[in-house]
């Protein structure tokens, strides 16, 4: 004879459902129910069950649901099986709709591990809308998700439920876990953030319903190639895309969901090798880097993701004088900006001002003192800077550029920038480069003769790194000839300071 349910409700999981039907029964535990249903201890917290088949024939009456429905609209098989080869996710099929042989231990079919939010997630839409519509509230199978921290329905940003049933002895309702003080999952993201989120969230609901399939892994490594990410050798920039993630994503998402640098080296690693390509992992991570690759590949022109969806333009005309004659004294730093580049756009959004320098690179403008001197962060470069890339003149294009200031660059790209008419001088007059050489030379004339470049460098390391980034043909030559040399082997050189004094 069938059990007594409620109906299945659409998106509803299992676990759910029996917990409605235990709480109005007045039920202590679901643990009873559950034996009868699955036909073996199952406990609330698995969530791809054995013995599927044994819970349609009981629910039958009331969920009118096969074996198959219930598994593609109430569980999350499809979601943690969508990296797996075909014949693996049938055999793993089959296995949900017998009993399992011994003790089942199985919770999902591919674990994520290192996730904060463990918690119950629900959306207050969702239960605004159920109600005006007489549906009793339950949990729903995509908010549950790994990562999944924005409806995808609603675009809105899930709670955490803070009680939690204890000892997994019964499964909760909604109204039993929530409270009045449960917060938001996170509360600090931005709205572009909460955008990519979100975006992770719609295509993890796609992927649960098995309403599409995940991109081959052919696809992943022409996607990581169209995004600027890989290097004419082959080989993956791994610091430039977690450097991306970072930025696209935001810190606070990150650590809550677990995405770290070792998961991400492990994972390109396995997507940059074609001899792995039928390696299973968890589809999470090929959901995330779905999602910025195709955003990057969307925004061409730049070489970090367009993600700020807020902002509000305003042409240069429209700046006040004050702030016109502000942003006119900050200097673009880069290597391929040219005399007469200027800024040419002024954005502003909730974060604060964003530049855009007609050379191509973008700048996030952050008040760094009440006194007003800006902090200029680098987020972009654009269209003349993505030939470097081919010509491997530049290196970290990528890296965190909040501290870095800009990327790093060669010798082949400073000689080659020269040769080409830029410049890379414009921080420091010839005046000030004079002086500052003038500086070096009394120091080093002054400095303890055994010693000479070492002891000056621990005299005046800032003045040693201003002119080598300044005037490094000079400050590498004047070294060279200066350097104390094996007393066998000392004479005076033309040029040298000893030279000079006598």
């Amino acid at each position: 004879m069938a059990i007594a349910l409620f109906p299945l409700l659409d998106g509803e999981t299992i676990g759910s459902n029996i917990a409605r039907y235990g709480e109005f029964m007045g039920a202590e535990t679901t643990l009873p129910l559950r034996r009868r249903l699955f036909g073996y201890a199952c406990k609330p917290d698995t969530r791809l069950p054995s013995g599927v088949k044994h819970l349609a024939e009981q629910a039958r009456d009331y969920w009118n649901l096969d074996v198959a429905a219930i598994i593609r609209g109430n569980t999350e098989f499809y979601y943690a099986t969508a990296t797996v080869p075909v014949k693996q996710r049938e055999s793993m099929f089959s296995d949900m709709l017998k009993q399992p042989a011994s003790r089942c231990l199985r919770r999902s079919a591919s674990g994520w591990t290192g996730e904060r939010v463990i918690k119950f997630r629900y959306c207050e839409d969702c239960l605004m809308e159920w109600r005006e519509k007489g549906i009793p509230p339950h949990w729903l199978v995509d908010h549950q998700l790994p990562g999944v921290y924005v409806c995808p329905v609603h675009s809105s940003m899930l709670k955490v439920a803070k009680r939690s049933s204890p000892e997994n002895m019964t499964d909760p309702t909604v109204t039993a876990l929530k409270r009045g003080d449960d917060e938001r999952v996170l509360v600090r993201a931005s709205s572009s953030e909460q955008g990519a989120i979100e975006d992770v969230a719609k295509l993890s609901a796609e992927y649960r319903i098995a309403k599409g399939n995940l991109p081959s892994t052919t696809t992943y490594r022409e996607l990581l190639r169209a995004a600027g990410f890989v290097w004419p050798t082959g080989r993956v920039d791994i610091r430039a895309f977690t450097a991306s993630i970072l930025d696209y994503f935001g810190p606070g998402y990150c650590q809550s969901a677990g995405l770290n640098l070792q998961k991400w080296n492990t994972w390109l690693r396995n997507i940059s090798d074609e001899r792995k390509s039928e390696e299973p992992s968890h589809p999470f991570m090929f959901i995330v880097a779905e999602s910025l690759l195709n955003r990057r590949c969307a925004s061409p022109g730049s070489f970090m993701p367009d993600s700020d969806m807020n902002h509000r333009a305003v042409s240069l005309e429209d700046i006040d004088g004050d702030s016109y004659k502000k942003m006119s004294a900050w200097l673009c730093n880069g290597i391929l900006h040219r005399n007469n580049d200027a800024w040419k756009e002024y954005l502003i959004d909730e974060s604060g001002w964003k530049l855009v320098c007609s050379c191509g690179i973008s700048y996030k403008a952050l008040r760094t003192s009440c006194h007003g001197s800006v902090l200029l962060t680098v987020t972009g470069y654009g269209e003349r800077y993505h030939s470097l890339i081919a010509m491997r003149f530049a290196n970290n294009f990528q890296v965190d550029h909040a501290s870095q200031g800009c990327f790093s660059v060669n010798p082949r790209l400073l000689r080659w920038a020269r040769v080409s008419g830029f410049s890379e001088n414009r921080g420091l007059s010839m005046d000030a480069i004079k002086h500052l050489r003038d500086r070096w030379c009394s120091i080093v004339r002054s400095a303890r003769p055994d010693k000479r470049i070492t002891s000056s460098y621990r005299v005046d390391s800032k003045l040693y790194r201003t002119l080598y980034q300044y005037d490094r043909d000079w400050i590498s030559e004047f070294n060279r000839v200066n350097r104390t040399r094996p007393m066998c082997s000392q004479r005076i050189i033309e040029g040298s300071v000893d030279s000079a004094s006598r």
